[in-house]
């Protein structure tokens, strides 16, 4: 099985990673990720709720992953379930400081339906447009 598998909602690539993210496939896991996100994607969303250990290496790639996409003006969003063993490890790194991260892949999603700020929205009734 693979480490992870991805599927696409409302065009929102959604990755399910089922397993630990170390050292060994940090660097595999990260072009997975990457890849992903098509050229038109604006968010990213990563379900970790079936992830028990990210180490120092893991950690690290979900910024670089992070950067990469703000780069692209896209969002990375994580989902890390209140149960889960990794809550209190973000906490403690402030990896909320730096990325998006819900509890349910609903409230994820939710996020990723939001229009990016600086994104240009028109006005169906006036035709003029807003930026956010």
């Amino acid at each position: 099985m693979s480490p992870l598998n991805i599927e696409r909602i409302d065009g929102v690539p959604i990755a399910h990673i089922h397993e630990d993210i170390d050292a060994a496939n940090a660097t595999a896991t990260h072009q997975q990720l990457a890849d992903a996100l098509g050229p038109d994607a604006s968010s990213l969303i990563v379900d970790l709720s079936e992830t028990r250990y990210l180490d120092s290496a893991g950690i690290d790639m979900l910024l670089r992953l992070s950067d990469r996409l703000d780069h692209r003006r896209a969002k990375l969003i994580l989902v890390i379930p209140d149960t889960s063993q990794l809550k209190r490890l973000a906490t403690i790194v402030g990896l909320s400081d730096a990325i998006v991260i819900h509890p349910s892949l609903p409230e994820a999603r939710q996020e990723a339906a939001k229009r990016p700020p600086g994104q240009v929205a028109a006005h169906p009734a006036s035709g003029r447009t807003t930026t956010g």
